[in-house]
């Protein structure tokens, strides 16, 4: 790869795996797929996952482990900054205060990924604790709350959705300290994703 630019190795081939899921979800929300778009998000949200958890068990380069920060940040930007942005407005959420709140949702998102690099760079050891809740988060909590809303009425589903991205963005970038999930939480969210992934691809296909 040394005709190329950027460094390939086994965690940027999962990262580049959410990126693909989160256009993914893109793509379909404008074909109207929007149930398989959920399960793309989710997907991306695995993915996000587990590149960081593939990357602690290789031994990484101090280059290797910049770049993967910053191309790590670069993906999540897009895949819970704008991607659940893009969902959302084909799902019909298209009123002045729901593009306000989409641009308050999406500030916080990029300004958590900043100051999370920022963090990076300045510390001294591995982190125990988030300053602020993980952009990943969204591709855990929107698509339950939207698996949720599915058995409620439409006003009552769309409120829900609409409180969400606001705490969604406010815990974004409210200074408050959030343990980092150790081992179990890996299996947790894989099987809740799953499980997530699946009422959506019966809804597609059903």
């Amino acid at each position: 790869m040394k005709y190329l630019v950027g460094i390939y190795n086994l965690p940027l081939l999962v990262t580049m795996l959410g990126l693909i899921s989160g256009l993914s979800a893109c793509m379909l929300s404008f074909n109207h797929r929007l149930n398989l778009a959920m399960a793309c998000f989710v997907m991306a949200g695995l993915c996000d996952l587990f590149d960081g958890f593939v990357a602690r068990r290789l031994e990484t380069t101090e280059e290797e482990s910049v770049f993967g920060l910053y191309i790590d940040s670069t993906v999540d930007a897009v895949n819970f900054g704008a991607v659940p942005v893009v969902i959302l407005l084909h799902w019909g959420f298209n009123s002045w205060p729901d593009y306000l709140l989409f641009m308050f949702y999406c500030s916080c998102a990029v300004i958590r990924l900043a100051y999370f690099n920022l963090l990076q760079r300045e510390s001294q050891g591995p982190f125990t604790h988030y300053m602020g809740l993980p952009v990943t988060y969204s591709s855990l909590f929107i698509p339950i709350v939207m698996t949720i809303g599915t058995a409620l009425p439409g006003s009552v589903s769309s409120l829900l959705v609409r409180v969400c991205m606001l705490a969604l963005g406010l815990f974004f970038v409210l200074k408050i300290p959030i343990k980092k999930p150790g081992g179990v939480f890996y299996l947790f969210f894989s099987v809740l994703g799953l499980l997530v992934i699946s009422f959506w691809l019966l809804r597609a296909f059903n």
